[in-house]
C-alpha cells in the first residue's frame, strides 16, 4: 500500500458535513437490528474493497483512477451503473461519469438514452470521479470546461438535472454522498 493511501478499516470513522444526524450515525445505525444482521454479508465486500485498495496505485491520470479504483470498488459493493451516460441539461448534453440504478433491468431499459429528469426511470443517483486526491470543493488551474472547475458544484449540477434525488463524487481516497433536497447541497454531505 503507497504511503498516500488510506487504510480501509472496519472502524473508520465518516465525515459528516449536515447530511445526517451525527447521532444517527455514530449511536444509533451501529446498534440497530438490521444494520447488525449485514454484519456478516457485508465482512467478504469489505475484504474485496480492502484488496482493491491495496493493489491500487494512486494516479493524477483521472481515466486510470476510475478504471484502477472507482469501478472496482463499485462493482464489489454491487452497484447496477451505466457510464458516461448523456444527460440533457440546459448547458447542452453533458455526461456524468455514472448513473446509478436500482436493479439490472432499469439500467438496460435506460442505456445508452440520452435522458432529462423527465424520462428517468429507475435511477437514484449519478456520480463522478476525479483523479486520486483532487480536491473536490475547489477549482484546480487548467481546468477548461466551466462545468469541472469545482467537483462540488458538478455533482449538484448532475443531480438537479438528472432528477436523481443522490449524488456520489470520489477522488478516490474520499468518496461523498450528496442529497438533492439539502439547501446549498454541495456543502452538505457525508463522506467516508
Amino acid at each position: 500500500m503507497s504511503a498516500s493511501q488510506l487504510p480501509l478499516a472496519l472502524a473508520q470513522r465518516h465525515h459528516n458535513r449536515q447530511l445526517f444526524a451525527d447521532r444517527y450515525l455514530d449511536e444509533t445505525l451501529p446498534r440497530s437490528t438490521a444494520w447488525l444482521a449485514l454484519v456478516d454479508e457485508a465482512a467478504p465486500v469489505l475484504a474485496r474493497v480492502r484488496e482493491i485498495f491495496a493493489a491500487f496505485t494512486p494516479s493524477s491520470n483521472e481515466a486510470q483512477t476510475e478504471r484502477d479504483l472507482v469501478r472496482p470498488v463499485l462493482e464489489a459493493l454491487g452497484h447496477s451503473f451505466e457510464v458516461q451516460v448523456a444527460l440533457r441539461t440546459p448547458k447542452g448534453t453533458k455526461k456524468p461519469d455514472y448513473r446509478f440504478y436500482r436493479d439490472t433491468a432499469a439500467l438496460n431499459a435506460n442505456k445508452s438514452k440520452t435522458l432529462t429528469d423527465a424520462d428517468l426511470k429507475g435511477a437514484f443517483a449519478v456520480g463522478d470521479a476525479k483523479y486520486w486526491e483532487r480536491k473536490l470543493y475547489v477549482s484546480t488551474p487548467g481546468d477548461d470546461e466551466e462545468l469541472s472547475r469545482v467537483p462540488a458544484d458538478q455533482i449538484a449540477f448532475y443531480m438537479r438535472h438528472s432528477g436523481t434525488p443522490w449524488g456520489i463524487l470520489t477522488n478516490g481516497r474520499r468518496w461523498r454522498l450528496y442529497h438533492k433536497d439539502e439547501e446549498s447541497t454541495k456543502y452538505k454531505y457525508g463522506e467516508v
